[in-house]
């Protein structure tokens, strides 16, 4: 673990590197061998460190040999009293890894061919080569791979032709060196890759690109869609950036058992092949997801790679930014036009509630060392600092902001910047003081909420204001650019209209909106219309009760997406019962368009249902859901998203024997939908629900495996078996996590967690969770970092809240009985017993 101060002290030092890393990957078992010489410029008489997690063979520091013994320890190379030009060589054994962290090794179960990738963010090229294993200390990295000769071999400079190594079934594949690059973007692939390739235009001449994925998933790979949208991105990119792609050649990679939805390594982008490859039909959500990941990556090689944070600080620099640009990119150059609809219905809802956690943290945190990054990579680094970004852009305007970008990248090409770094180019092209700005949205956590306060007579507004409410122990009164709309509602046509709108400044506790006095009094009136700020919003009574009676009239994509996220934040904040926001989506549902405000609300239906309803209530109101959740299943056009994605919620909403016998008709053929077919992964999703009602689907589970024997199919066939609804399968899936027998891959522990807390009724789980509390320290231990967290995250009982009399005291005693805890985890817990708190409020508002 590497501090923040730590690293600036040895940046003071060492100011950048050149890396030679020479890896092979020809040795038989767990180890693979890494012997890296790294040249840089020390002031004299400094000591520090090169950052190695391995075995260490040999040690040289110019030219001599050092006593690796004593120098390396704790992860750590000790370099004494160096002067000058310094050369070290570092030869080493390292792990190969099956938790998505260094290189990651996966065994293809289908024929036995292996798969490495790297993942060095945040702090992991440490694990494969000796570095300076922090971002403002940039190195060129010349990479030689030797590797079985069937492979193939990827990393950020063009991939050269090999060399065949004499005597061995083995190629030697010699990289040119790269730019500088912050080591946790450089990149290795390697193994038996499928790929298709093409060409992108760029303004500095044709780049080639290439898309791989392992070689039995070669006819899902959409490499000519892949290409093009980074085609589109980089031809956007360019024009408002002002400068040229910074790298030789773009490949995307599709990598197994990945932790992330993807990672910018430059010029070699890696994908999840769990989520990202689509070898069974994808839903319109998830394609979209895909393209705006894809931009989101694309924007990253300017904004990270090519200029990077000097510290995790700063990672909003990149990840807001990239967010930003990614859902700015989908709605300029994809079909996709209407991609902030789903940046609301998703990434920034998630935001909401993260912001509302007594963990939160400004856009720009505190990141005290490199464990504590882990915790960084959430969504109000993401979404809500994209937001931020949203509301910069309204305030100094679009071509302004692009101008400023530009002469940010432009003066730190190469190099590292920090926020204020980025604020004084900013305010250079605008002519505007940006402090206030930066201290009101990036340095200051919690969301606002904005409410109306109304006055009436005669079916006018006499007057409105609107309200903002901050969270106590951060009372700070942002500035928001909003659009306020007043909708009327006609019954007769069975729609509603905008009556009525203006553009306002919210500054401060209450705004008044001085045009709208005399306006018609709207049935619905929205007061962030079209989503142009940041901030919750609470719905008046009068607009409650006409979108309760009439939301399926509402059908404009933006506002339909408000108002449902309006309501299921009244419900977690207790202003509203869960059934009420129940019943407007499963209303709604037919007549929605954007395909992820489906995707994500059937998501917070199934919360609201587990956590939300009085557990007394619950059982009666999930299967009413379930049930009319079918009868929209029955009437989707033959062949539409809403179709799928109906069948999809049925099945993690299914509960009773009724419900059962619907999916094992559908699973076994014995019944069909026009329009869609039972493929490969639905199939899946159909099995698990079976499980969670209590079926028992061993026979048909093995059959699907027999159908789906690869990896994909192995990890979803662990899940199906972790939800099948009896104690004794939730305490293996459970034993499995905590005490395996063998490693078990990140994706598989993904995929057992989900299924272990899945259950058509939630008092089946109740008997487990002292045991997942008592253990959750022992589990992490093991599997410290993403997945860890990951997984401890999924398994937290807050599905019991409500059900275990005095659950959140006992996670008040874990807490203080657990203060050495990993932070990370200590994390988890802390925002686990803020959830089961907030559901025991929900529900004793659904209860009144």
């Amino acid at each position: 673990m590497l501090t923040r101060e730590e690293a600036i002290a040895r940046a003071r030092s060492v100011g950048s590197a050149a890396y030679d890393v020479h890896l092979d990957f020809t040795p038989p078992g767990d180890t693979f061998r890494s012997l890296t010489t790294v040249t840089f410029e020390a002031e004299p008489g400094t000591t520090t460190f090169l950052d190695l997690v391995g075995a260490v063979r040999r040690l040289e520091v110019n030219g001599r040999v050092a006593n690796a013994a004593e120098a390396h320890h704790d992860g750590r190379v000790a370099l004494v009293d160096l002067d000058g030009a310094t050369t070290v060589t570092v030869e080493a054994d390292c792990d190969y890894r099956t938790d998505g962290q260094g290189i990651h090794r996966f065994v293809d179960p289908e024929d036995g061919s292996v798969y490495l990738y790297s993942q060095f963010a945040a702090d992991d090229a440490r694990r494969a080569f000796a570095c300076f294993d922090q971002p403002d200390i940039k190195g060129t990295f010349a990479f030689t791979v030797t590797a079985p000769s069937a492979w193939t071999v990827v990393s950020n400079s063009p991939t050269p032709e090999p060399d065949a190594v004499e005597g061995e079934e083995a190629n030697r594949w010699t990289f040119a060196p790269t730019v500088p690059l912050p080591c946790y973007v450089a990149a290795v692939v390697a193994g038996p890759y499928a790929s298709a390739g093409g060409t992108l235009t760029s303004t500095k001449g044709e780049i080639p690109a290439r898309v791989y994925g392992r070689a039995n998933l070669a006819d899902h790979l959409d490499a000519d869609e892949m290409i093009a949208t980074v085609q589109a991105g980089l031809t956007l990119f360019e024009d408002v950036f002002g400068v040229p792609y910074p790298y030789e050649k773009y490949d995307q990679i599709f990598v197994p058992e990945y932790n992330l939805g993807a990672m910018e390594n430059a010029g070699c982008v890696t994908f999840s092949e769990d989520r990202l490859v689509f070898r069974s039909r994808a839903s319109d959500a998830m394609r979209e997801f895909r393209t705006n990941v894809t931009l989101h990556e694309l924007s990253h090689q300017w904004f990270g790679n090519l200029v990077t944070m000097r510290w995790w600080d700063d990672l909003w620099l990149n990840e807001s930014f990239a967010e930003f640009m990614g859902a700015w990119a989908t709605s300029k150059v994809t079909p996709w036009t209407d991609s902030w609809v789903t940046f609301t219905a998703e990434r920034k809802s998630i935001a909401y509630v993260q912001d509302q956690l007594p963990t939160t943290h400004p856009i720009v945190a505190q990141v005290l060392d490199t464990e504590a990054t882990v915790s960084a990579f959430d969504m109000i680094t993401y979404a809500k600092g994209a937001s931020a970004l949203k509301q910069l852009v309204a305030f100094v305007g679009e071509d302004r902001f692009f101008a400023g970008v530009h002469a940010y990248l432009t003066r730190y090409s190469h190099g590292n910047a920090t926020l204020a770094d980025f604020l004084d180019e900013l305010e250079e092209i605008t002519g505007h003081n940006l402090d206030a700005w930066a201290g009101a949205w990036l340095e200051t956590p919690g969301p606002s909420t904005l409410r109306p306060v109304i006055e009436e007579r005669d079916g006018l507004v006499t007057a409105l204001w609107i309200a903002q409410d901050v969270p106590a122990a951060y009372p700070m009164y942002r500035p928001h650019q909003v659009r306020v709309a007043g909708y009327v509602h006609d019954a007769a046509a069975s729609r509603f209209d905008e009556a009525w709108s203006a553009d306002v400044t919210v500054d401060g506790s209450l705004t008044e909106v001085l045009s709208a006095a005399g306006e018609v009094r709207p049935d619905l009136l929205l007061v962030n219309d079209r989503d142009l700020t940041y901030a919750k919003i609470v719905l008046d009574d009068a607009s409650i009760a006409t979108v309760t009676a009439h939301i399926a009239d509402l059908r404009d994509p933006m506002a339909l997406g408000l108002v449902l996220d309006a309501l299921w934040h009244m419900v977690r904040d207790a202003q509203l019962p869960a059934a009420t926001y129940i019943d407007a989506v499963l209303t709604a549902l037919p007549g929605i368009t954007n395909s992820e405000t489906t995707q994500s609300h059937l998501r917070t239906v199934v919360t609201a249902l587990s956590r939300y309803v009085p557990p007394a209530a619950a059982a009666a109101q999930t299967a009413d859901a379930a049930g009319r959740l079918w009868d929209v299943l029955t009437d989707a056009p033959a062949g539409s998203d809403l179709q799928l994605q109906s069948l999809k919620g049925f099945a993690r909403l299914a509960s009773t024997s009724e419900h059962a016998a619907r999916l094992a008709a559908l699973a076994d053929g014995d019944e069909h939908l026009t329009g869609l077919d039972i493929d490969t992964d639905l199939r899946w999703e159909l099995l698990a629900g079976l499980a969670a009602c209590g079926e028992d689907v061993d026979k048909r589970s093995a059959a699907a495996l027999a159908d789906d024997p690869g990896a994909i199919g192995r990890r979803r066939a662990a899940g199906v078996k972790a939800a099948h609804a009896t104690p004794e399968a939730k305490r293996e899936a459970w034993e499995m996590l905590v005490r395996p027998d063998a490693p078990v891959a990140n994706a598989v522990q993904y995929e057992v967690a989900l299924g272990l807390v899945r259950a058509a009724d939630p008092d089946l789980l109740l008997s487990l969770v002292p045991t997942i509390l008592d253990e959750l320290t022992e589990y992490y231990a093991q599997n410290e970092g993403f997945v860890g967290k990951r997984v401890a995250a999924y398994v937290f009982p807050a599905f019991a809240a409500g059900r275990i009399e005095g659950l959140d005291t006992t996670l008040d005693e874990w807490l203080a009985t657990h203060a050495d805890a990993p932070s990370v985890l200590r994390k988890v817990v802390t925002e686990g017993t803020d959830e089961v708190r907030r559901a025991l409020r929900a529900q004793e508002t659904a209860a009144e």
